[in-house]
């Protein structure tokens, strides 16, 4: 199949192919209950490198394997398959759409998973466009099999299939009962053959067709699986849902659509990134599943190698997931997390298969990194309730797990792997120790909302202590840079890997060697697409570092780099599978990473817009950090807590209004460093006020539900101005009109 073009197709936004000569791509569709990986020339091949090798690709139901995967050809009533012109694919992300020509026909084919069931469904419309009637033959070719998921322990039986009525059915000899298929339509086929292969069947069913000239005709083909209830249970579903396919796949493109362009919503002057931001929800929302009972509601660790539920790659992602409206199924993943956790004496894993076994207990930072992800949660939903049941297996897990086993002769510093996978480094890694800080620091302040005062004290002095040593031991003056290891007698070495960033981005560094670190690794370490790996060694550009050299240039004032580096993220898109974030830069490894996504998110939420909220305290503290050349941001329906607000902000100007809540919204806003003294005279509601930190100045605003304020800040001054809700034209309009009652 010769591709002409490739498209990607979602709401307002359309994304061409930047490697338009390779039309061999991987494609994924996706459900809570199912997925598939395919490849976009409708051919069946091997995909998969590292776990199961060529079979990570086709039909998962997981913790099961199906098919391979499904194809639909048309031969004319010689038996000859006709050729194919003008052969166009359209990603739409909810589902994917071929369109082509054969003889006096166009064919349309659209193929998507069910979002709630393990169903695939192919939907194919053949148009006779010609002056005569065309008839011929329709085959369904599906190549079943059943398979145990990577390290389920799950040895299979082999399968056995059998047409029963209009459907074929199988189940797996030794899991009968609860391994099943079904695959077919509701009209008998006029012919079925199951053939043997090498491992599993081919399932052959033709159907006959004739089509009157400017007439069409849809046909749905579904196949449906279960992993509980066997082939009745496959039958059960085929059944409820045959017939419905339209109607399936316009539920779901309206899912995606309010899930993708509903909630949460930014508006810059760069279409680029208002396409990114959409793109990396919808990227979350093809990585959320259920696989019950096996496992909860989570996100895929990545595609097609990594469906597992991860720990650092799931602690990546919260931030950015929760503010963009997944808080749901980030906190089912943290809790799922927990309850292994808990079996484990705070350790947190690294690796848990799609049916619910521990494949890797955890590297050392996974552990100080839950904590981190569980505050990071716990600040954005206020969900008290869930901190509560957290907050004893994180103190657990870094105060008494991680000395116990990664301690060492007392050591400050904890001894095992980081999130850099590489060997020949020193015992202690920068890494841990980096997220071993940020820990202590989540966990000090979920004291301090559980109002625990001798935690808050005992973590206060362990960050104290920790601070002071990590700038003795681990700076090393004259690389201008922090080592990457330590050996156990305290010995330095310096390797040059991505993880030179972390005590920048996490806040670690002085102010003055985080300047000195980072103008090196801008020189030395970033390339055309982000962070290299290793400087000088390994020039492969991972999101994830490039993700957090973005949050730590937004950090230190460099808006329009760290901007740039969450668009290398994003372009990922273009390539391969198209829509999809890649774990490498511009492509490589899985063509769907989670972290790629969350932390694209976390950029733009926290790092651009510098939102820092505090559900709990019904506080949003705002620190923008906008390119020069930007005029305005806006974002809207965005969720803190239980409140609902809009964000426009300009380089001089901060406009907020509080669309809903259960009480008053604390607004902290961060003022330029230009900015001159406040000047208010308000007439409704409490005036601001202007409050001072390490961070610089802030004024402080009450905001009521309903209620608006418009801040301006400029070196004559500072105008606070919070209408009277009685005079407010559009309460829940970021752009609403001025009132004429103002302050200042």
């Amino acid at each position: 199949m010769l591709i002409a073009q490739r498209t990607l197709r979602f709401g307002p936004h359309t994304l061409l192919a930047a490697d338009a000569g390779s039309d061999v791509v991987p494609y994924f569709l996706a459900g809570r209950k199912m997925y598939y990986v395919g490849m976009t020339t409708g051919d069946l091949q091997p995909i998969g490198a590292e776990h199961l090798v060529g079979e990570m690709g086709g039909l998962w139901a997981h913790p099961i394997k199906v098919a391979d995967g499904l194809t639909l050809l048309i031969t004319d009533p010689s038996g000859a398959q006709p050729m194919a012109h003008g052969i166009e694919v359209i990603e739409l992300l909810s589902h994917i759409e071929w369109r082509y020509r054969i003889g006096g026909m166009e064919i349309r084919r659209r193929d998507f998973i069910a979002e709630d069931h393990a169903a695939y469904v192919s939907l194919l419309t053949l148009k006779n466009v010609g002056g005569r009637p065309r008839s011929g033959h329709l085959h369904l070719h599906v190549w079943l099999k059943f398979l145990g998921n990577w390290f389920g322990g799950m040895p299979t039986g082999g399968g056995e299939y059998w047409l029963e009525d209009t459907v074929v059915l199988g189940y797996d000899r030794l899991w009968q009962g609860r391994w099943g298929v079904t695959c077919g339509t509701t009209m008998a086929p006029e012919r079925c053959t199951i053939e043997p292969r090498s491992v599993g069947r081919l399932a052959r069913l033709v159907y006959p067709f004739t089509i009157n000239p400017g007439r069409s005709e849809t046909w749905e083909f579904l196949l449906t699986a279960d992993h509980e209830r066997g082939h009745e249970g496959a039958r059960h579903l085929f059944s409820q849902l045959a017939g419905s396919g339209e109607k399936l796949l316009i539920d779901k493109v309206e899912r995606y659509h309010k899930k993708i362009f509903g909630g949460v919503a930014l508006e810059t002057p760069d279409k680029r990134v208002n396409r990114s931001f959409a793109l990396a929800k919808a990227n979350l929302q093809l990585l959320s599943a259920d696989y019950g009972p096996n496992l909860p509601p989570y996100f895929l660790g990545g595609v097609p190698e990594y469906p597992q539920l991860f720990g650092c790659d799931t602690e990546y992602t919260v931030p950015g997931a929760t503010a963009a409206g997944f808080g749901d199924v980030a906190k089912s993943a943290l809790l799922a997390l927990a309850d292994y956790g808990m079996r484990a004496c705070g350790r947190i894993p690294h690796e848990i298969t799609t049916n619910g076994r521990v494949f890797h207990p955890g590297n050392t930072q996974e552990t100080p990194q839950f904590a981190v992800a569980c505050w990071d949660y716990f600040r954005w939903t206020g969900d008290i309730a869930f901190l509560r049941r957290v907050y004893p297996l994180c103190k657990e897990g870094i105060i008494e797990y991680m000395p116990a086993i990664w301690g060492g002769a007392g050591s400050l510093y904890p001894i095992g792997d980081g999130v850099v996978e590489r060997s020949g480094m020193g015992a202690r890694k920068l890494d841990s120790t980096c997220y071993l800080y940020q820990g202590l620091c989540a966990l000090r302040d979920m004291a301090e909302a559980l109002e625990l005062p001798d935690d808050v004290r005992l973590y206060t002095a362990r960050l104290s202590e920790l601070a002071h040593r990590f700038e003795l031991d681990w700076w090393l003056e004259d690389e201008g840079m922090y080592a990457d290891s330590l050996h156990t007698d305290g010995r330095p070495q310096f390797d040059g890997h991505w993880t030179v960033v972390l005590p920048l981005q996490l806040g670690m560094a002085s102010e003055e060697r985080a300047q000195r670190a980072l103008e090196r690794i801008e020189r030395e370490w970033v390339n055309r697409w982000g962070l290299v790996h290793t400087r000088g060694k390994e020039d492969l550009v991972w999101t994830l570092p490039t993700g957090l050299l973005a949050l730590t240039a937004f950090r230190y004032g460099r808006a329009s780099s760290g901007v740039r580096l969450l668009e290398n993220i994003a372009e990922t898109a273009a390539y391969g599978t198209l829509g999809a974030f890649k774990e490498l830069i511009p492509i490589g490894l899985c063509f769907v990473q989670l972290w790629s996504a969350g932390l694209y998110l976390q950029g733009i939420i926290e790092g651009l817009l510098g939102l820092q909220p505090l559900a709990h305290l019904h506080r949003l503290a705002i620190s923008p950090r906008l390119p020069a050349t930007w005029p305005l941001v806006r974002m809207t329906a965005l969720p803190v807590g239980e409140h609902l607000l809009s964000l426009q902000i300009t380089p001089s100007d901060l406009e907020v209004v509080h669309t809903s809540g259960p009480e008053r919204l604390e607004i902290r806003y961060r003022l330029p460093e230009s900015a001159g003294p406040v000047l208010h005279d308000v007439a409704y509601g409490p005036e601001p006020q202007e409050i001072t930190d390490a961070a610089g100045r802030w004024v402080q605003v009450a905001l009521m539900p309903g209620q608006r304020v418009i801040i301006s800040a400029t070196p004559e001054g500072i105008v606070a101005r919070l209408p009277d809700r009685r005079e407010e034209r559009s309460g829940d309009s970021i752009e609403a009109a001025e009132p004429t009652t103002t302050a200042g």
